[in-house]
């Protein structure tokens, strides 16, 4: 008689707060690609409040970040205070990835992590 075999394991239940683990990684996109990986997540997964959760906060930061970067890098231009402006850019795109980096891990852990600011102008867009 062979022997059959073992039955195949049952899948992962969900993280902390029922957020499959799927959901999470959407949110991880959302954040590591920026713009473009926010657009596909809510292209992709439009009923999954989680995924929305973390892409639109990620797709409002990305977009306030680029807006900063050039509102800095014109007034850098400027005498005198465009020293200071020229300084201060690159440490705003350090910023940026800080807060993605910190924006993805929470995603991949299944936490609702809100973005100060970034989250209340998201919340009102509804998305």
């Amino acid at each position: 008689m062979a022997t059959q075999p073992p039955p195949p394991p049952p899948p992962p239940p969900p993280a902390e707060g029922g957020v499959s683990s799927e959901s999470r990684m959407f949110g991880l996109i959302a954040w590591i690609l920026g713009i473009v990986g926010a657009i596909i997540a809510l292209l992709l997964k439009p009923n999954d409040r989680f995924v929305k959760f973390h892409a639109t906060q990620s797709l409002v930061f990305s977009i306030g970040l680029i807006v900063v970067y050039i509102i800095f890098i014109a007034l850098a231009h400027i005498p005198y205070i465009g020293l200071l402006f020229g300084i201060l850019s690159p440490l705003i795109w350090l910023l940026g990835i800080v807060v993605a980096i910190v924006g993805a891990i929470k995603a991949y852990q299944g936490e609702w992590f809100k973005v100060p600011l970034v989250y209340d102008i998201a919340s009102k867009l509804g998305i």
